[in-house]
C-alpha cells in the first residue's frame, strides 16, 4: 500500500511541474507578444508622426507656389489635424536684404564680401519689393542697390579719352496702376571713390549704390560698415542745345534716387507714345508709392570687351565681367527670401516626427514679359487674387 501512495504523490510533483513550466512558457510569449505589439505601435506612430509632418511640408509648398512671394503663414507654427494624427507647420520666407543670409549665419564675424551675391554675364535676378502677410501685400518704403566690380572704370576700361565709369548694370522696377503694367529702368556706372588723384575703384566696403534713398540713411541696417559713397549729379544736357526735344529723356545724369527712362501711359494707350508721356529723372520713390506689386530686376550688361586686352586675357575679361551686388529694403516687411525654410513637426500617440527643408525660389517676373501681372487683380473689397 505504501508503495502506490508514494506513486500518487508523485504524479502530483510531476503535474505542478507541467505547469509551472507551461506558465512560465506562456509568461515568455506573453513578453514576446507585448513587446512586439509596442514595437509595432510604434513603428506605425512614427510612420503616422513622419507623414503628418510631410503633411506640413506640402501645405507649405502649395502656399509657396499658389500665393504671391513672401507668404508665411505665420510668425509661429501652424497647427494641422492629419487623420488621427497632428502636424504643425512653419515658413520662414521673408527677410531684409537680398540675398539673405540663412538661419545659424554669423553676421558678426561675417567678410563683407559675404554681404553680396554675383551676377553673372548676361545673367538676370527678380526681387518682389513687397510680401504677402494675412492676404495683403506688404509693400517696401525704400530700397537700395548696392554693387561693386573687379576692374578699375579710370584705368581698365579701353576707351580713348579715358572714363570714370561706365554703364554695367541694368535695373527696372515694374508695377502694376490702373490694372495695366508700367516700369522705370536705367543703366547704372560702375562707379570710383575719391577725386583727384586719389581716385580708386568701389568694393564691398565703398560699393556704387542706387535706389530710393541713400543707402547710409536707412534704419536697420544689417551691418554699418558699408559706406555707399556720394554723388554729385551734373546739370543734365539741355535738350535745347541739342536741338532734340526728346534728347533730355536718353542724355543727361540723373541723381541715384531717379530712373532716367518712365513711359507713362496713362491717358494715351491708344494714340502711341509722345514726348508729354516719356518723363526723364523720374523718382523712383515716387514711382513705388504709385503703382503696385513692384518688381525690381537687375541684369549684368558688362562689355568684356570694353575691358583693355593688354591687361587682361579674354578668359580673364569674362571673369571681371562680374558684378557683386546686394539688396536693401527698408520699411514694410521686406522681400521674399531666396531659400524658404520649411519646419514641420507631426505628432502620432506618443512619438514625434520632423521634416525639415529648403526650397528654392523660381523667377516671380522674367526681365521683359510683362503679362504674367494680368494673372493677379483686385477684387471689390480691395483685395489681390489670381485670376
Amino acid at each position: 500500500m505504501k508503495f502506490f501512495s508514494d506513486i500518487k504523490g508523485s504524479a502530483l510533483l510531476t503535474a505542478l511541474m507541467v505547469m509551472g513550466v507551461l506558465i512560465s512558457i506562456s509568461l515568455v510569449l506573453s513578453s514576446l507578444v507585448m513587446r512586439e505589439l509596442r514595437v509595432t505601435t510604434g513603428l506605425m506612430d512614427a510612420g503616422r508622426a513622419y507623414y503628418a509632418a510631410e503633411s506640413g511640408v506640402e501645405v507649405a509648398l502649395y502656399g509657396l507656389n499658389n500665393e504671391l512671394p513672401g507668404w508665411q503663414p505665420g510668425d509661429n507654427f501652424e497647427p494641422l489635424r492629419v487623420g488621427s494624427s497632428v502636424a504643425e507647420y512653419k515658413v520662414d520666407n521673408r527677410c531684409s536684404a537680398y540675398p539673405c543670409f540663412e538661419s545659424g549665419f554669423d553676421v558678426s564675424t561675417a567678410p563683407l564680401t559675404a554681404y553680396y551675391d554675383v551676377l553673372d554675364l548676361n545673367q538676370s535676378i527678380t526681387v518682389p519689393l513687397f510680401v504677402l502677410k494675412d492676404e495683403v501685400a506688404v509693400p517696401v518704403e525704400d530700397f537700395t542697390v548696392e554693387f561693386y566690380v573687379l576692374f578699375d572704370p579710370q584705368s581698365d576700361l579701353n576707351f580713348k579719352g579715358g572714363t570714370s565709369g561706365w554703364d554695367v548694370l541694368r535695373w527696372k522696377v515694374l508695377g502694376i496702376r490702373n490694372g495695366e503694367t508700367e516700369t522705370i529702368s536705367d543703366f547704372t556706372a560702375a562707379t570710383q571713390v575719391g577725386g583727384g588723384d586719389e581716385f580708386a575703384q568701389t568694393g564691398a566696403k565703398e560699393p556704387s549704390w542706387f535706389g530710393t534713398m541713400r543707402c547710409n540713411l536707412g534704419q536697420g541696417r544689417y551691418t554699418s560698415e558699408i559706406n555707399c559713397i556720394d554723388y554729385v549729379s551734373p546739370t543734365p544736357v539741355s535738350a535745347e542745345n541739342l536741338g532734340d526735344e526728346l534728347a533730355k529723356t536718353y542724355i543727361g545724369t540723373c541723381p541715384n534716387t531717379h530712373a532716367r527712362e518712365y513711359y507713362d501711359f496713362q491717358g494715351n494707350r491708344n494714340g502711341g507714345v509722345d514726348s508729354e508721356n516719356i518723363h526723364s529723372c523720374y523718382s523712383t520713390k515716387q514711382f513705388l508709392q504709385t503703382h503696385d506689386l513692384n518688381y525690381l530686376t537687375l541684369t549684368n550688361l558688362m562689355n568684356p570687351s570694353a575691358l583693355n586686352p593688354d591687361k587682361y586675357g579674354p578668359d580673364e575679361r569674362q571673369d571681371r565681367s562680374k558684378i557683386f551686388y546686394r539688396v536693401e529694403l527698408f520699411g514694410g516687411e521686406g522681400t521674399v527670401r531666396e531659400f524658404a525654410e520649411i519646419s514641420s513637426k507631426g505628432y502620432s500617440g506618443g512619438n514625434t516626427q520632423s521634416v525639415n527643408v529648403k526650397v528654392r525660389r523660381g523667377g516671380f517676373m522674367p526681365v521683359f514679359n510683362f503679362s504674367l501681372y494680368s494673372t493677379y487683380k483686385k477684387n471689390g473689397y480691395g483685395d489681390w487674387y489670381q485670376q
